[in-house]
């Protein structure tokens, strides 16, 4: 075969390249029942034909050794001759054109099972997926956005509210509840008003004439156990960092986006990174107390229902 300078089509030229388009239009000008031999000084382009193949099935080299019956092999050298035709190749003032065509019956589309990971397939399923909130789920998420507004000082987005969900400072159990609220997934209130029979379970044990819902449970309920609860979380918290927030539905379902603001000390860094410190404690002790006291209010709000269902059926 004819040696003859080559230049790569496109702004950036490189050696591997420049190597890479060599081999294809070597194979292509090979008849595929001869057997051919490929010397090059690219370790990179020798590796990736042989070892990482199935790495590279997507690209037109592939096809090109995929379709020959006849042996292909490859020799590494130190360097060769072909690096001062290379050179001229880079200094042709017209790209010249490379056939880069794999019929559709060998391109194959869609992900590499050898290459795909759980991250990845995740990615690609929540970039196709569009999703649809009913309407409680998005009252909640704006309540959301606008309780944590005044403390954080940001006006969070909805992938950011879910993603705060996840928050590493709140336990599992926990981070599920707050999952599970924001979609309305509890069998609570009017979830129960159009069965017959159990219409009285809409309403709340102690207030007896209200509605319940995760609100009225968490923050409007009379029962004594919940103001315990959050008067013991305002004792715990230090007011140094600021003023204890008013328990809120929208500040419960946030409270893993909950970032008290940092004050600035242009003059002493030392004090910064100290004052870094303590912010960045505080919120995640306001993170915990706030989460962890409105999960205890809903299991002890849980634990009277179930005593209380349990006693009218003995």
């Amino acid at each position: 075969m004819s040696q003859q300078p080559l230049r790569i089509p496109g702004e950036k030229q490189t050696n591997q390249m420049g190597e890479l388009a060599a081999v294809l239009i070597a194979l292509q000008s090979v008849n595929p029942l001869t057997p051919i031999k490929i010397i090059s000084d690219s370790k990179y382009v020798i590796n990736g034909l042989t070892t990482h193949l199935k790495h590279w099935e997507d690209i037109a080299i592939a096809y090109q050794l995929r379709r020959r019956p006849a042996p292909t092999t490859f020799q590494w050298i130190k360097g060769h001759a072909a690096d001062q035709l290379a050179l001229t190749g880079t200094m042709r003032p017209i790209p010249d054109t490379i056939d880069t065509y794999v019929p559709r019956n060998f391109d194959i589309q869609g992900a590499k099972l050898s290459d795909i990971t759980q991250q990845l397939a995740y990615k690609a399923i929540m970039k196709t997926t569009k999703l649809t909130y009913n309407r409680s789920t998005l009252c909640l998420l704006d309540m959301t956005r606008f309780a944590i507004e005044p403390i954080s000082k940001t006006l969070e987005t909805d992938e950011a509210i879910w993603r705060g969900c996840r928050n590493k400072d709140i336990t599992k159990n926990v981070q599920m509840f707050i999952y599970k609220t924001l979609n309305n997934a509890y069998r609570i209130g009017d979830f129960w008003s159009p069965i017959p029979t159990y219409e009285h379970r809409a309403k709340c044990l102690t207030c007896r004439d209200e509605i319940e819902n995760m609100e009225h449970i968490l923050v409007l309920c009379n029962d004594p156990a919940r103001k315990i609860i959050w008067d013991s979380a305002k004792g715990i918290w230090p007011t140094k960092h600021g003023p204890w927030p008013d328990p809120h539905i929208g500040i419960i379902l946030g409270c893993g986006l909950i970032s008290l603001p940092q004050a600035q000390n242009n003059e002493n860094a030392r004090n910064n990174a100290r004052n870094r410190q303590l912010t960045t404690g505080a919120s995640r002790l306001l993170r915990i107390l706030i989460s962890e006291s409105a999960y205890l209010i809903w299991v002890l709000r849980c634990e009277r229902v179930i005593r209380e269902t349990m006693g009218q059926r003995n």
